[in-house]
């Protein structure tokens, strides 16, 4: 067996905390569904690199906004 397992790694990150009011907790959320994000620390690293000009260094959504889920438990 080889030694790592697990999701590879995002590469060189450090943490950075914010306290939002409630309400804008709950629109970068709803930002963060509809741009196809599957967590909000992407979300806002994404939107934080494309503000200060670094958008290369921005996080990919994980999935085309667009993008249904597939009903699977009305199929089996």
């Amino acid at each position: 067996m080889s030694g790592r397992t697990g999701r590879p790694s995002k590469g060189d990150r450090v943490v950075l905390y914010s306290r939002p009011h409630r309400e804008v907790r709950a629109a970068v959320e709803a930002s963060a569904a509809r741009a196809g994000y599957d967590t909000i620390s992407d979300y806002v690293a994404a939107v934080l690199a494309q503000h200060e000009g670094l958008s290369a260094l921005a996080p990919a959504p994980t999935k085309h906004p667009d993008q249904k889920e597939l009903p699977l438990a009305a199929s089996a």
